[in-house]
Order: C-alpha cells, then sequence, then structure tokens
C-alpha cells in the first residue's frame, strides 16, 4: 500500500475546478490508481480525502494499491512545497507495526449517517446525516469497536475526540443529483485490533469512500 501527499493550487483552474467538484476529483484520483482495478481488491482499495486547513495550499492525501501517477494533474492543479507537489510513501511500515494497546492521534472524514425510512408507512430506507457533533462523535463511537480501536479518554473522562469541521458534497452521478454531509474528526485512539484497524485504514470507513470520504489516518501523538 501507498500513501501520497499532494499540494493543491486553489489558484489555478485545474485545483479550482477538482476543490468544488468531488465528482471531478474522484475521477483524478482514479485515473492515477487505474492499474489498482487489477489487483485483489481484498489487499485495499483507493480512497482519498481533502484537507483545508491553510485555504492557501489544500492538501489531498490518496492512499492505494499502486503508486499513483499525478504528474499530469500536477502540471494543471499542482503547488510546490518545500521544493515537491506531491510524494509518495510505502505504507505498509505503519500498517505492518500496529500493536494492541497503542495510541495514536487520528484524523478521519466521513460521512456519519444512518439510515431510516422516510415515513412510518414507507419501505424504502435512505440514509440521514446525523446532525449534531454529539450525534456524530456517538455513531463513530459505536463503530469504532468494529473497526479495530476505541476513542481514548482525556484526563477528565471524557472522549478525546471532536468534530473539527464538515461540509456538504453535491454533484451528478449518471443523471442523479448526489448528497454527501461530510463530518470531519481529530482526536486520539487506542488500537484494540491491529488486524480490523489495517482493514479500516486500507477499506476506508462508512460510506461515500469513492468521494473523499472514510479515510483515516493516524499521527504520533505528539508530547505534552
Amino acid at each position: 500500500m501507498f500513501l501520497t501527499r499532494f499540494h493543491l493550487d486553489p489558484r489555478s483552474q485545474g485545483g479550482s475546478r477538482a476543490l468544488g467538484d468531488a465528482q471531478r476529483m474522484h475521477a483524478v484520483v482514479a485515473a492515477a490508481t487505474s492499474t489498482a482495478s487489477s489487483l485483489d481488491a481484498a489487499s485495499g482499495r483507493t480512497l482519498w480525502r481533502l484537507d483545508r486547513d491553510d485555504p492557501a495550499t489544500p492538501v489531498l492525501w490518496v492512499v492505494s494499491l499502486v503508486r499513483p501517477d499525478l504528474d499530469g494533474f500536477a502540471a494543471d492543479a499542482g503547488k510546490v512545497v518545500a521544493g515537491v507537489v506531491y510524494e509518495t510513501k510505502s505504507y505498509d511500515a505503519l500498517l505492518d507495526r500496529l500493536e494492541v494497546g497503542q495510541v495514536y492521534a487520528f484524523r478521519l472524514a466521513a460521512n456519519a449517517a444512518r439510515s431510516g425510512r422516510l415515513s412510518p408507512e414507507s419501505k424504502v430506507t435512505q440514509r440521514f446525516g446525523h446532525v449534531t457533533a454529539a450525534q456524530q462523535i456517538a455513531w463513530l463511537q459505536v463503530r469504532a469497536e468494529v473497526f479495530g480501536f476505541s476513542l481514548s479518554k482525556s484526563t477528565t473522562g471524557e472522549l478525546d475526540a471532536a468534530v473539527v469541521g464538515g461540509r456538504r458534497l453535491t454533484f451528478f452521478r449518471q443523471g442523479q443529483r448526489v448528497t454527501i454531509a461530510l463530518r470531519e474528526f481529530m482526536g486520539h485512539l487506542e488500537v484494540s485490533d491491529p488486524e480490523q484497524l489495517r482493514r479500516s485504514l486500507v477499506n476506508g470507513i462508512g460510506h461515500g469512500r469513492a468521494y473523499g470520504c472514510g479515510m483515516l489516518t493516524l499521527a504520533t501523538p505528539r508530547r505534552a
């Protein structure tokens, strides 16, 4: 597996168009990792996430089975930072060293949603996005065990996780309007099942994974 960090230039035409259209960004990432389609899907899938902490230099993260070819996109939408537009590293070192009890800082963009019916009489179900931050944290906490981790707690006993942002993705797919409520989570987690967490890191969490949702990344916690 590979992890790629790509610096976007929002002032360029290519960067502006991709940042404003999840369907277009999906197409860019899919084209860059197209050879992955012939590989064993059980080993992982292509995931991507946009981090917009710095509006002047948004960062595109990509997890993929193959080393992505983003040279064309770099020429059209990239920004040189520290001498490079994008860099790709092996993801296997992190995946291989996961152990029970380890604590990591995490970041996740996900579609925190539930399934429900439009009315008690309706037989048709659809997904509804959780509205409040408390509901969204609860959504993550309930699913954490299935994904191979638990949310850490702060010194006050509260869950060390927060909703730090979000946006509504709207685009057209096969002539149909699609809307995805994306929420961004940050905090600390503890590894409970290394093998399951590996699967979560390479396969993603929840729905909307082709459109910038579901990618979980880990980092060494900062020392106090």
